[in-house]
């Protein structure tokens, strides 16, 4: 048996083990108590079926034989019940209390372990499919497969010791047994390994199609998407999806179905017929014509092929999924080991929160896997105490000029440099935390508005003045006041019924105060303003500009707006076109130049012009 094993695992030994000892370190670092019982609960389980199999029905027919009289069997059957009742006890104390907190604590620590590590992948992973697979497969079913590796590992070493015991018992009664056992052995371990991998490779091909059912699952029951689906025929479009994708899963699971049937069935053919049926034969025919058996050597042949057809089975099926865990296993190593061009610890030079200046210098960037670049020959300078403006058509580069300065991407060639020095050479967070940003895809939570504004629990007036400060700033604060809990109202009804729900407006406006709230010397505004009508646009730039320049003390503003009206307020604009930046100046000298911007402008006046006498 030995043997077998090692053959079957010569050539995936080491990444298996080294797979599945990986993740029990982790379930031991959590939680070493759940290892521990699960091993003895595990050992008891096994023992106690070797002890029917072998001991008692031993006992119990050398009773019958006259060895042993009545009072001592019925005795030994009274100490059996009171073990089993103590068992019993132990089992359900194990099974409905121990393992749901336990289950519970793993969960949470991986978790959280994941979250952690999700935070430092490169945001650039999030658009590449392959990446976004192996982490969807990676992190789905993570504290799952931490159990199930753990009472594999557990069934396999009480198998192990359980199924050499009986076999041990066989051998002595008759050396005949030993092929019967040992041949189903073998050949189920190299047939599981192959209908493991299978499995495994049926799985992986499936993610893809999982992903969108689950895409689907998730937009129909969020609450955002409800009114879209009602009012019109979207949902036919995410019905098609989750059909597709179901097609694709069903189209899969037939291309392995045939090679699944194949190997299980050999495998089950292996087990029953040849170790079963043929041990019953040759115990009967020992004990009944050759009579070179005792009737009790008989009864315990008969329960031990029994039990070791069932023992053997848990124990290669067991061996089998110790290879199925080593490869889902190697997804979750992947992420976890994945190792990010952005380093989101990176430690460096603490930044001087007077910002001199911004300087792109030579700069291109390519997206990962893209052919074209994104941004060409960027070269300017934005100093401090300037309000600066950055518009053109959508796709033109200005998203990813903002991400660039953020550090969510680095350059392909060139540098950006901040007060002259490489932002790379930078604190990472120490860096980031110069800069204020509102996105046009902003996120609220459902906590309460204070803490919607500074991102963080209220831990003193301070804090609780500078977020009301923010509000007003924003325009929204006179709108909260109407609110029987005011800035401690909390957002969406989604866990309070009190909560309330906002205006896209309204929520803009608490995303805008979130960046006067951290007072940062940078202060970037990626299209904050789609939700707000032009005049509410403009009020909120004035706002802004406003509190810019009461605050020259080194900010440096950076907006970008589809609506040239807002860019007009700007100390500078920048006009990109293609990843290029075609056109710079402030408004009046652009306007002059009479070029792209001055055409944008004009057409985008006399458009709104002729909306309003409409």
């Amino acid at each position: 048996m030995g043997i077998g094993v090692i053959l079957i695992m010569k050539n995936d030994k080491v990444s298996t083990l080294k797979n599945n000892f990986f993740i029990l370190k982790m379930v031991w670092n959590d939680c070493p108590s759940r290892i521990i019982m699960t091993f003895i609960m595990s050992i008891m389980s096994f023992a106690s079926w070797t002890f029917y199999t072998v001991f008692f029905m031993r006992y119990l027919f050398d009773s019958s034989e006259g060895t042993r009289n009545f009072r001592d069997l019925i005795t030994f059957i009274w100490i059996l019940v009171i073990i089993n009742l103590i068992y019993y006890l132990i089992d359900s104390w194990y099974n409905n209390i121990f393992i749901p907190v336990s289950n519970i604590k793993i969960q949470n620590s991986m978790n959280k372990m994941l979250f952690v590590k999700s935070q430092s992948v490169d945001i650039s992973c999030y658009e590449m499919t392959d990446f976004y697979d192996s982490y969807t497969r990676a992190t789905a079913e993570a504290s799952d497969r931490a159990m199930s590796i753990l009472n594999t590992c557990a069934t396999l070493f009480s198998s192990l010791i359980s199924s050499v015991y009986v076999i041990y018992t066989m051998f002595l009664i008759t050396p005949l047994s030993l092929p019967f056992i040992s041949l189903p052995l073998i050949g189920n371990l190299y047939l599981g390994k192959k209908l493991s991998r299978i499995n495994y490779d049926l799985d992986k091909e499936c993610i893809p199609f999982k992903r969108r059912q689950a895409y689907v699952n998730r937009v129909i029951y969020l609450r955002k998407y409800t009114g879209e689906i009602r009012l019109t025929n979207v949902f036919s479009i995410l019905k098609e999806i989750y059909n597709i994708s179901m097609k694709g899963i069903i189209d899969i699971t037939r291309t392995y179905a045939k090679k699944r049937f194949s190997l299980d069935a050999a495998m089950l053919m292996l087990q029953f017929p040849l170790a079963f049926q043929g041990m019953w034969f040759v115990s009967a025919f020992l004990a009944i014509q050759t009579k070179s058996i005792s009737l009790a050597d008989f009864i315990v042949l008969s329960s031990s092929i029994v039990s070791i057809t069932w023992m053997t089975r848990s124990f290669t099926d067991s061996l089998v999924q110790t290879f199925s865990n080593a490869n889902y296993v190697e997804n979750l190593k992947h992420f976890l080991n994945y190792i990010p061009q952005i380093d989101e610890n990176q430690k460096g030079i603490i930044p001087d929160k007077n910002v001199v200046s911004i300087e792109f210098r030579n700069v291109n960037f390519k997206y990962p896997g893209q052919n074209s670049f994104a941004l060409k020959d960027i070269n300017i300078i934005i100093k401090s105490d300037t309000k600066n403006a950055l518009v053109g058509i959508n796709g033109s580069g200005k998203s990813t000029f903002i991400k660039l300065i953020m550090r969510f991407y680095d350059p392909t060639n060139g540098e950006i440099l901040l007060n002259n020095i490489n932002i790379k050479n930078y604190d990472i967070h120490a860096y980031r935390n110069l800069i204020g940003s509102v996105f046009q895809d902003f996120a609220l939570f459902s906590e309460t508005i204070l803490e919607n504004v500074i991102l963080k629990r209220v831990c003193n007036e301070e804090e609780r003045k500078n977020g009301i400060q923010a509000l007003k700033n924003s325009g929204i604060y006179s709108k909260i006041q109407t609110f029987e809990n005011k800035e401690d109202t909390i957002l969406t009804r989604e866990f309070d019924d009190n909560g309330v729900e906002l205006s896209g407006g309204e929520k803009q406006k608490i995303a805008i105060a979130r960046a006067f709230s951290k007072k940062s010397p940078i202060l970037i505004l990626d299209e904050p303003s789609s939700a707000l009508d032009p005049i509410a646009e403009y009020t909120m730039y004035e706002s802004i500009i406003k509190l810019c320049d009461e605050e020259r003390n080194g900010k440096i503003s950076i907006i970008v707006s589809h609506r040239l009206s807002s860019a007009a307020l700007c100390d500078k604009i920048f006009l990109f076109e293609n990843g290029l930046i075609l056109e710079e100046g402030s408004h009046v000298e652009l306007l002059k130049k009479q070029g792209r911007y001055a055409n944008m402008f004009l057409k985008q006046a006399e458009s709104y012009l002729q909306s309003v006498r409409g």
